[in-house]
């Protein structure tokens, strides 16, 4: 399809351009203060542009699932998935298919970009401010890891989205509502759980607000790779969410497909 050749191209062209704007951008900045330093932390090396490149509010993490679901909406449209129920093949197989090969693939690009980022900022920032040692690299493995659930997830709730949905204007409505809804949720839980912790007795609520940030799964893609290693209550937050929401979109997919009337 010629929009995967466009998600391809967006890829390479985005993995250009990010590690070269923040060149010029804090090239031009002079001496930045300690603030704004901790702030632009995960850009100033090449490790947090490589997890950045992940994200779902960054670039090609935004846009890549959407047109990677048109691509796979064509099935529906085309009348290619009812020739293949009548060849014989079942409902089941067929959405698994579905959501097996979108997840290569969705993954497979991000993880090319991301590896492509790294290799164009690597010239001109460090990979991180300690040198690399052997625990960064099953901390690395572990992230990706980590990502590879999370694009499971969300190439499923794209699968899930062709689906249940009758045409192409709402899958594209409802994952922009969805991708956005959470990720200002996010935000705002954020901002406010700042604000919080700021009183004592506030405590309380702000593990509540905590907890909810954590297993939004559209926020995580953002906090992976920000730290030097994982604790067991951060694997339980990245693996659980994703895992849950992963067999629920199965499980409701399959059995929408099963009783769905294709024209």
């Amino acid at each position: 399809d010629k929009l995967f050749l466009v998600v391809c191209i967006l890829g390479v062209v985005f993995a250009a351009i990010t590690p070269l704007l923040y060149v010029v951008l804090f090239s031009g900045m002079g001496e930045i203060d300690p603030v704004t330093e901790e702030l632009m932390a995960g850009y100033v090396t090449a490790k947090g542009q490589f997890f950045s490149a992940f994200s779902f509010g960054n670039n090609l993490g935004l846009i890549a699932p959407l047109l990677i679901g048109i691509i796979f909406y064509k099935d529906f449209t085309f009348g290619t998935v009812r020739n293949k129920i009548i060849s014989g093949h079942s409902r089941t197989s067929i959405f698994l298919s579905m959501a097996i090969v979108c997840s290569v693939t969705l993954f497979g690009i991000l993880l090319l970009h991301a590896l492509l980022t790294l290799g164009i900022s690597l010239p001109f920032f460090e990979y991180q401010a300690p040198p690399f040692e052997m625990a960064d690299f099953w901390y690395l493995l572990e992230s990706l890891g980590f990502m590879l659930l999370i694009y499971i997830f969300v190439a499923t709730f794209v699968t899930w989205l062709c689906v249940t949905m009758k045409n192409m204007g709402l899958v594209i409505v409802m994952y922009i509502a969805v991708v956005f809804g959470c990720t200002m949720i996010a935000g705002i839980l954020q901002v406010v759980g700042v604000v919080m912790a700021l009183e004592p007795d506030m405590e309380k609520t702000v593990k509540v607000l905590d907890f909810f940030q954590r297993i939004n799964v559209f926020n995580s893609s953002a906090t992976i790779g920000l730290g030097t290693a994982y604790t067991a209550e951060d694997a339980w937050y990245y693996v659980l969410p994703p895992l849950v929401g992963t067999v629920g979109l199965l499980g409701h997919g399959i059995w929408h497909f099963g009783r769905s009337d294709l024209k």
